[in-house]
């Protein structure tokens, strides 16, 4: 999250001040329906983010985390306050900012709001864990079983998944993939 931090923090600020109230567990299915979107669209996803196969759909941990006092990435940007036992709002704590984005992304962005914002968690997580989706095909493949006692995995979505039979899309993954492993490196 170190390379794109300025741009996870502001679309959790958008997406807080959009889709209120926001709960995590709303944001981590928006966060990743953005991606999905913007990976079938373009290649490559928005923030770069790594999605685990969880029992209630893919998570960003480092997203899941930040809830937790002292681990919150997105400290600069947003708060995670709990409004109950293990129930998180997102409140912003800065303004959104558009630099870091294309007009592309926007435009995937605000797609996604218009067409999830107003869905509720379980709708969300209906939505992602269709069948045929990436979630439900990972969760398969990796043959992962959920429990009472195991709600989580360390099994990551892959979104070359989502493109395979594209190859310039697969073309246009690689070489973003390399940009961002490259700033990483300069950080």
């Amino acid at each position: 999250m170190k390379i794109n931090k300025d741009l996870i923090g502001n679309i959790v600020v958008f997406l807080a001040e959009r889709c209120k109230p926001l709960y995590q567990t709303k944001l981590l299915k928006l966060l990743y329906l953005i991606d999905e979107e913007a990976t079938k669209r373009t290649g490559a996803p928005i923030t770069w983010l790594s999605y685990n196969v969880w029992q209630f759909g893919p998570v960003s941990e480092d997203v899941y985390f930040s809830k937790l006092e002292g681990y919150n990435k997105l400290s600069e940007f947003v708060r995670f306050e709990n409004v109950r036992d293990n129930s998180f709002i997102i409140k912003p704590i800065t303004k959104f900012n558009d630099a870091e984005f294309s007009e592309l992304d926007m435009e995937i962005i605000n797609e996604v709001v218009e067409k999830y914002g107003s869905k509720t968690t379980q709708q969300l997580i209906d939505i992602t864990h269709a069948k045929g989706s990436l979630w439900d095909e990972t969760k398969k493949r990796a043959n992962i079983q959920f429990s009472k006692n195991n709600k989580t995995s360390d099994v990551t979505l892959n979104f070359l998944n989502l493109i395979e039979d594209d190859g310039l899309k697969k073309t246009v993954y690689y070489a973003a993939m390399e940009n961002v492993e490259l700033a990483s490196t300069l950080i």
